[in-house]
């Protein structure tokens, strides 16, 4: 029988240590050997005993090294440089001893002239281009790349090292050429046709990408999706009739593949062929093989591409109003074109739908939500109030949820004491507990309450306890960064804060206007302005932003333009 040990014993432990730094040091022995630039002295004892001495001693080093006591046999390969400051082992070493060390600059010096002394030294080289790349040398890393490739070739190692370097470089092209050459080598790998392609595609060069996916599609692999991407290939050449004919290959052998029926629709509005649109619009509603959950998916994905492009903006209503047309007492219909015109900025027509939507699913919470929130947005405060007391009445048990959007709706109207009354109870850390969402929507309101009420303290603490919880709530930041920025506190700290918040999320108009704020009252008024000019660029109408932009208008001696900012302030306020 044999005995089973879960673990080994430490004297076992301690001898496979040992040997393997021995190991470690037998191998840099030879290397120290065969790099010394010392010639033997044949029949003198004076030269043997130096040789064993400096054998000894780069033996002790490397025993050190490999027992992880970098710092010392640093301090000893040093030593061995002044007995033999031309032996490239020696430089190696050391520069292996400072990179586990940390040290990177010397460690890089080091390797450096290993390299010059021994330039066909594959291990060298490799060490030394990984210590450029660390440091952001590329174009060196690339040349030394580019060295190893000539000693090995054939090998697809080091060429993707280089390609991955000529990345790192943003020198595309060359990374390109370099993909190629594997792929000439392994016509199979993956990675390479991958990134070919990819580059390819970065490259604009569609033709050779489109004949790329051709191929992949013939080696038989994920057929479908590589189709879809020779479609969007084809439309980035600008052939939409390839793309149409790609796409409506793949709807009518895998009429249940939703991406493709989205290509179609989608060569169909660039294009601007409104009968195709209509004809594959009837076949998708007429076809069972797609649920009417997929179907309104589908019409989801076009509201959101509407909204970066105002050309889908008609042909995602018209799809819409299909799916509705035939599924007059479905609720989601109604709500998903609601949602639709307000993303439009049509809120007063949303209403109509949210009714409609209520009207089929009285017991569905949301959409009371839905409605009260279209009112909120034509600022008809007495419907919105009427709505969520109806709600209330309906829904006992989803009081708290229903308190929060009823102190959403007081906050708006101005009744910020009302408000608070409503908010205080839900905004607790029990609510939390229960109902993470819903507590940060409290505490969110709360906290502008007590802005608006003049108690930034209060405002202050509330932020800051949901910050603890969620560090990457960047709408909390921003408020926190806002609040510190009007009370002149930590400052530094509300820079810090609003720059987090518009790094997450570059073009919100409302987090560009609080980091412009912030700079102005740190006195840094060209940052201000242009951060300013931004947000208004993003949200024209937005009064705070421009009240903020001739404060600091006014700050850098220029009145003609804040005295502009005050003219466009009084002019929509009229409104």
């Amino acid at each position: 029988m044999f005995r089973k040990t879960g673990k080994l014993s430490a004297n076992r432990y301690r001898l496979i240590i040992y040997f393997y730094a021995l190991f470690c040091a037998i191998s840099c022995c030879i290397l120290l050997s065969s790099c010394s630039s010392r010639p033997a002295l044949s029949g003198s004892s004076q030269s043997d005993s130096l040789a064993q001495a400096s054998t000894r001693e780069f033996v002790a080093a490397s025993l050190l090294s490999a027992q992880g006591n970098y710092r010392s046999a640093a301090n000893r390969y040093l030593k061995l440089l002044t007995v033999e400051p031309s032996n490239a082992a020696i430089h190696y070493a050391l520069s292996k001893a400072y990179l586990s060390l940390g040290v990177l600059d010397s460690a890089r010096i080091y390797s450096e002239k290993s390299v010059l002394l021994n330039p066909g030294n594959k291990y060298y080289l490799s060490v030394l281009a990984g210590l450029a790349h660390q440091m952001h040398d590329y174009t060196r890393a690339s040349d030394l790349y580019r060295q190893i490739v000539a000693l090995e070739p054939g090998s697809v190692e080091p060429l993707s090292s280089l390609a991955l370097e000529y990345l790192a470089a943003d020198q595309p092209e060359k990374a390109l050429a370099v993909f190629k050459d594997i792929l000439s080598i392994d016509p199979k790998d993956k990675t390479a046709q991958a990134q070919v392609l990819l580059m390819e595609i970065k490259l604009l060069h569609y033709k050779d990408a489109i004949k790329r996916v051709m191929e992949l599609i013939r080696q038989g692999d994920e057929k479908d999706k590589l189709r879809l991407t020779l479609g969007e290939l084809y439309i980035q050449a600008g052939d939409f009739d390839l793309a149409f004919k790609t796409f409506r290959e793949v709807v009518h052998e895998n009429p249940r593949f939703i991406p493709a029926w989205l290509g179609v629709f989608e060569v169909s509005v660039q294009s601007k062929n409104q009968s195709v649109f209509l004809e594959y619009l009837n076949r998708l509603n007429n076809t069972s093989q797609i649920s009417f959950k997929q179907k309104i998916e589908l019409a989801k994905l076009f509201v959101v591409r509407s909204v970066r492009d105002s050309s889908f903006v008609q042909p995602s209503i018209t799809m819409i109003d299909e799916i509705g047309r035939r599924n007059k007492n479905n609720s989601l219909v109604y709500v998903l074109r609601g949602n639709a015109k307000i993303l439009h900025g049509k809120g007063l027509d949303a209403i109509p739908d949210f009714k409609k939507a209520l009207q089929l699913e009285p017991k569905n919470v949301e959409m009371w939500e839905n409605l009260v929130s279209a009112y909120l947005m034509q600022k008809d405060y007495l419907h919105a109030e009427r709505t969520v007391s109806k709600a209330k009445s309906r829904f006992p048990s989803l009081m708290f949820r229903l308190r929060v959007l009823e102190g959403e709706v007081q906050f708006q109207a101005g009744n910020l004491k009302q408000a608070v009354l409503l908010l205080e109870p839900v905004a607790r850390p029990k609510t939390a507990k229960k109902d993470k969402q819903l507590y940060e929507q409290a505490v969110t309101s709360l906290a502008l309450c007590y802005d608006k009420l003049g108690f930034p303290d209060k405002s202050i603490h509330l932020y800051e306890t949901i910050l603890q919880t969620d560090s990457k709530n960047y709408l909390m930041m921003n408020n926190l960064a806002y609040v510190l920025s009007v009370q002149e506190k930590e400052l530094i700290r509300a820079k810090d804060l609003a720059l987090k918040a518009v790094t997450a999320e570059p073009d919100n108009a409302s987090y560009l206007d609080t980091l412009g704020w912030v700079l102005f009252k740190l006195k840094e008024y060209e940052k201000a302005r242009d951060i300013l000019e931004k947000a208004l660029g993003i949200d024209t109408t937005e009064t705070e932003i421009m009240d903020h932009l001739s404060q600091v208008y006014d700050a850098i001696g220029n009145s003609q333009k804040s005295q502009e900012m005050k003219e466009k302030i009084k002019k929509l306020l009229k409104k």
